[in-house]
């Protein structure tokens, strides 16, 4: 029974119908190729950013005093790792074109020394619907256009 199982996804492959006009080879599966990153895919993954600090639209500003306390790594699959001050952790992340969403983050919640902005950068994290590059910097855009985080890199 079980080796059925393992057999039955290249029967079906096998069955698929095809465009490809010429000889199948030998362990070759019909389907189409992965889609290709985004260059803004590769700016995004692997970049240390740090946050540089929020503006919601009725002029309310919270930045950090130290930006290096306050980051976002971005990993190719999905994941991404959080420091907000003295709280670390990591959670997920979806990105469609230019639309992107964080969440859930699983974090340590230590209590930070007063003057922390933790609490208003992870607020702003489940909100974020987007991102977009301006040279160094990148700004996630918050839902309902209700705002943005800036971060930046060292980067070129």
């Amino acid at each position: 029974m079980r080796s059925w199982l393992l057999v039955l996804p290249f029967v079906v492959g096998a069955c698929a119908s095809s465009d490809f006009k010429g000889p199948a080879l030998p362990g070759y599966v019909d389907a189409p190729p992965p889609p290709m990153a985004a260059a803004g895919d590769a700016v995004l993954t692997g970049t240390l950013w740090s946050w540089q600090g929020t503006l919601m639209n009725d002029d309310t500003r919270f930045v950090p005093d130290a930006p290096d306390r306050y980051t976002l790594l971005f990993e190719p699959g999905g994941k991404v790792s959080v420091r907000a001050d003295c709280n670390r952790g990591s959670g997920t992340y979806t990105l469609d074109g230019t639309a992107l969403a964080i969440g859930p983050i699983a974090l340590t919640r230590m209590m930070c020394a007063p003057g922390s902005r933790d609490a208003e950068f992870l607020k702003g994290l489940p909100e974020v619907s987007g991102h977009l590059f301006r040279g160094n910097d990148l700004v996630l855009t918050l839902k309902f256009d209700s705002g943005s985080m800036r971060f930046t890199t060292p980067r070129q």
